[in-house]
């Protein structure tokens, strides 16, 4: 089932845009879906990650990812939001089941307006750890 987890308008003196992010939680894996659509340009951005579990209760996961996505949101550079929030939600998956994050993240597919690049999944893990300090400061 597809959530919407942030939205946000903007009005500017030359653009009016919405930004709009997704959480699609599947039996196996998670999708995190970026959209910008303003007057002039449309940005559809996705990160696919598939897991070594099952997703047990999908309410529970939803429950604590919309409890903090806007301090997430907030505290982090405007770049890399998409990449931040996706390393957010599975480190939030994995305080859940308490899995470790090297035994969690089976393959990380990142979808750029429909072109499809596989992701090291070893990079990805390494980067979520390295941001899950900040993660507990953030959200203590």
């Amino acid at each position: 089932m597809i959530h919407q987890i942030y939205h946000k308008e903007v009005k500017t003196k030359r653009d009016e845009f919405d930004i709009t992010y997704y959480l699609e939680i599947t039996r196996n894996g998670i999708n995190i879906i970026y959209e910008y659509t303003g007057l002039y340009m449309y940005d559809y951005r996705k990160y696919s990650i598939k897991l070594n579990c099952n997703v047990k209760n999908e309410y529970l996961i939803l429950e604590n990812v919309l409890r903090n996505i806007e301090k997430v949101y907030n505290n982090f550079s405007e770049v890399r939001r998409l990449s931040i929030i996706a390393k957010y939600i599975v480190y939030t998956i994995s305080k859940i089941y308490n899995i470790p994050l090297y035994k969690l993240i089976k393959s990380v597919t990142y979808e750029p307006n429909g072109n499809v690049q596989e992701l090291s999944t070893n990079a990805f893990v390494k980067s979520t750890y390295r941001l899950s300090s900040k993660f507990e400061r953030l959200l203590s």
